[in-house]
């Protein structure tokens, strides 16, 4: 009809408080969803365990041995001690595996100062740079910048022990760092970075040929034995590039740049562009073909 009103449309009804109320009410009766455990929980709670163990709670436990695959030499170590500090080593141990079988765990690829070290480390919370008795020698070689004076070596020295043995104080530290990452042990990879980095701090830029073959060994250990994200690689990558000088006149490390191109990738990142172009520049000192004949070798294809 002409002229009646146009009723108004209601909007549509939205919930209502009611249905709110009632949601709420379920959240309340729902029970909490549990936490997923991260990774890093886990090794948080694995190293919070590890400092609280004493000494009364793991010296009534049964040895095991761990086994230098090289030497076939054995060390023993609580298990309960053990399975506080590194799971996967107790797992095999515990395993059904030839390990559980027999209580060893063979170290194929670990030297004896390495194990020695560790269960030192275990049992006290540090390691020494030195340890008397192990099959490399008995003394070490010191680095540059130590109160000590190299030259007065003790008597006992033996042929093995040279800037690259395993009582290298900077290949020590590293050799436990990597041990620690591989073995999952985070409070002594912590403890054994911060005395690699110190270390190196404390050397600063090596200036005798055996400290630069030390550091150019240390330098192929670490990209050798450790995954690319990890952070040493970082630190050691930007150390190289700041003796860059030092090293470059040594073959060894042009040997080293090729056998590993990412060390030579983030060491660009921490370089700066050359002082003065090609033409404003005279022929170098040393010639590139005199750093390493292998590289040489490999271009000419002999």
């Amino acid at each position: 009809m002409a002229g009646k009103k146009k009723r108004k449309q209601r909007p549509p009804q939205l919930l209502s408080p009611i249905v709110f109320s009632e949601i709420e009410t379920l959240n309340e009766d729902l029970p909490p969803t549990p936490r997923q455990n991260s990774p890093l929980d886990e090794t948080n709670s694995i190293m919070r365990e590890a400092r609280e163990l004493s000494y009364f709670d793991f010296l009534d436990s049964d040895p095991v041995s761990l086994q230098v695959g090289q030497t076939r030499r054995s060390f023993r170590i609580h298990r309960t001690l053990l399975h506080s500090k590194s799971s996967p080593l107790i797992a095999a141990l515990d395993s059904n595996l030839k390990e559980g079988q027999s209580g060893v765990y063979v170290f194929e690829d670990v030297a004896e100062g390495t194990i020695a070290r560790f269960i030192e480390w275990a049992y006290r919370g540090d390691y020494p740079a030195t340890i008397s008795g192990t099959n490399t020698g008995q003394t070490p070689i010191l680095l540059e910048g130590t109160e000590t004076d190299i030259d007065e070596k003790p008597e006992n020295t033996t042929p093995e022990t040279d800037s690259t043995s395993e009582n290298h104080p900077l290949l020590v530290h590293i050799r436990l760092y990597i041990f620690s990452e591989t073995y999952i042990v985070p409070d002594l990879q912590q403890l054994a970075f911060e005395k690699v980095t110190a270390c190196i701090t404390n050397l600063d830029k090596p200036n005798s040929l055996d400290t630069q073959l030390a550091v150019i060994d240390a330098l192929r250990v670490s990209f050798l034995g450790l995954p690319q994200h990890d952070k040493l690689l970082d630190w050691l990558a930007q150390y190289a590039a700041y003796c860059l000088e030092k090293l470059r006149v040594q073959g060894p490390f042009h040997d080293l740049l090729k056998e590993f191109p990412t060390l030579s990738s983030r060491m660009i990142l921490c370089l700066g562009p050359a002082s003065t172009p090609p033409w404003r520049t005279t022929q170098p000192k040393y010639p590139f073909i005199q750093y390493s004949a292998k590289w040489s070798e490999d271009k000419h294809g002999h």
